[in-house]
C-alpha cells in the first residue's frame, strides 16, 4: 500500500512538473521578448519543473538502488548510507530551488487576485499560501537535520576513510544522475512546446485589432 501511494504520488509530480515546462515552453521565446516580470515568471516556472522532475528521478533511483548497488560489490550498511546521504542532498537541492521560486509565485498569485478579483484567482493565491508556508514550515524543520547528517557523513568519525569516499562518490552520483535527468526532461518539454507554440500569433488570431497595418 506504502509503494501503491508513493507511486501515485510520484505519478501526480511527474504530470505537473511536465504541466509546469509546457506551460512555460508556450511562452519561453516571447518572454525573452517581452522581458520584465514576464520572463522571470516563465524562469521560476522553469526551474520549478526541473526541481519537479529531478525529486521524481531521486526517488525512482533510491529506490532501485539497493538493486544495483551490490553489484558493485558494497556492503548493505554502505547502501543505507548513500540512500541516506543522497536523499538528503536531493532534498537540500529541491529546498534550494522550489522555496525561493515559489515565494515569487505566490507573490505573484496575490497580485493577480487583488487585481483581478476573481474565483479562480483566489483559488490559486489560496492554494499558492497554502503550499508555500508549508514548505517553508517543512523546510525549516528538516533542513537543520538534513545537513546535521550531511556533516556527519561527510565529517563524521566511525567509518574508514575508503567506505566514506565511497558513500560520497555514489550519492553525489545519484544526485547528479537525478538533477540532469530533471534538467534535460523539462528542456525537452519546455522547447518542445516553444516550438509549437507561438504567443503573438495566437494573439492576432484572437484579437485582430493587434495586426499591424
Amino acid at each position: 500500500m506504502a509503494y501503491l501511494f508513493l507511486f501515485l504520488l510520484l505519478a501526480l509530480n511527474f504530470a505537473i512538473s511536465w504541466s509546469n515546462a509546457s506551460y512555460v515552453g508556450r511562452y519561453w521565446s516571447e518572454s525573452k521578448q517581452v522581458g520584465g516580470s514576464f520572463r522571470v515568471y516563465m524562469v521560476t516556472g522553469y526551474i520549478m519543473a526541473i526541481a519537479g522532475f529531478t525529486m521524481v528521478y531521486g526517488y525512482i533511483l533510491l529506490l532501485v538502488s539497493p538493486y544495483i548497488l551490490p553489484l558493485l560489490k558494497v556492503s548493505q550498511e554502505t547502501i543505507l548510507a548513500v540512500q541516506s546521504l543522497s536523499a538528503d542532498l536531493i532534498y537540500l537541492f529541491c529546498v534550494a530551488t522550489i522555496i525561493p521560486t515559489g515565494f515569487y509565485i505566490w507573490i505573484r498569485s496575490l497580485k493577480t487576485f487583488f487585481e483581478e478579483k476573481t474565483l479562480s484567482a483566489g483559488l490559486t493565491a489560496g492554494w499558492n499560501t497554502f503550499a508555500q508556508v508549508h514548505n517553508v514550515v517543512n523546510a525549516a524543520r528538516e533542513v537543520p537535520n538534513a545537513l546535521s547528517r550531511i556533516a556527519d557523513a561527510l565529517l563524521g568519525k566511525g567509518k574508514k576513510k575508503n567506505d566514506k569516499t565511497i558513500i560520497v562518490v555514489l550519492a553525489i552520483l545519484i544526485v547528479a544522475v537525478a538533477i540532469f535527468g530533471g534538467y534535460f526532461t523539462a528542456s525537452y518539454i519546455m522547447k518542445k512546446a516553444d516550438r509549437e507554440y507561438d504567443m503573438f500569433s495566437e494573439l492576432e488570431a484572437t484579437h485582430p485589432e493587434l495586426r499591424e497595418e
